[in-house]
């Protein structure tokens, strides 16, 4: 029977030296892998966390600027007590012309839009609302009664062609007249407070009655919080010829600490 040999040098296999050297190459790339695969997980997460962090004060700021926009400019106000930051304003339910003279009266003839004229024919008329002519100082809202702002106890929608005009009856006389008789309605009375908390701060909205003397906590509502401590709301008052504009300096705090700033400006129109 033949034998075959194999020839010297042709042995299959590995040494030593190469199968330390394969390992050393794929622990090395396992290393930069692993980092390379934490490294995209850790700005992934960041990218979510801004995002909600964005979409938190994309709320706010939409939020207050729709309020805003139907608040009376000069009953913004800053209140500060203790840890609390807030910023004070009447949203009006009502606004127009009215006619003739209401200095010294408990009596005024408005003209009102048919909108919502019919709107407050099935909501009270009015009554237990409050009424605003020529207010130019904020405190006059939040200490009620007040020369320029009296609680109205009656409203008659005058029977002629005119769907749009009516009588409103005063439990006080008001003292002033507008220059262009500009009247407002309010209701209620907002607050948007800034809360220091230990090493970051909260952003609460609160609601009240308009002849309420305080607000209360029942009606609080947390709007964001993981604020950092710098936050703040600084308020130019209106003026005879300028209108209020409210400034946020908002930070929003990452999961990292880091922080997401955003400066907001709101004009509050002060339409005489």
């Amino acid at each position: 029977m033949a034998r075959f040999k194999l020839p010297q040098g042709s042995h299959a296999g590995f040494t030593l030296i190469e199968l330390t050297m394969v390992i050393l190459l794929l622990g090395i790339i396992g290393m930069f892998s692993s980092r390379f695969i934490s490294s995209n997980v850790v700005l992934y997460q960041t990218s979510i966390n801004q995002n909600e962090r964005l979409n938190d004060a994309r709320f706010i700021f939409n939020r207050l600027d729709k309020e805003l926009n139907s608040a009376v400019a000069f009953s913004l106000r800053i209140n500060t007590t203790g840890n609390y930051s807030c910023i004070d304003f009447v949203p009006f339910t009502a606004a127009g012309l009215y006619i003739g003279n209401v200095s010294g009266l408990s009596k005024m003839s408005l003209i009102m839009d048919r909108r919502t004229r019919e709107r407050k024919n099935n909501e009270n008329n009015f009554r237990g609302q409050y009424v605003s002519v020529l207010t130019t100082n904020a405190d006059d809202f939040y200490s009620l009664p007040s020369s320029t702002v009296a609680e109205i106890t009656n409203y008659v929608p005058v029977p002629s062609a005119n769907p749009t005009q009516a009588t409103l009856t005063f439990g006080s006389n008001l003292s002033r007249d507008s220059a262009v008789s500009r009247y407002f309605i309010a209701e209620n009375k907002v607050q948007y407070c800034l809360l220091a908390i230990g090493d970051s701060m909260r952003l609460f909205r609160n609601q009240a009655p308009l002849s309420a003397q305080n607000f209360t906590l029942d009606n609080r509502v947390l709007m964001a919080d993981d604020l950092s401590v710098d936050s703040s709301m600084n308020l130019t008052s209106a003026s005879q010829f300028s209108h209020a504009i409210l400034n946020l300096n908002f930070g929003f705090k990452l999961r990292d600490d880091s922080v997401l700033r955003f400066d907001h400006q709101l004009v509050i129109s002060n339409v005489p």
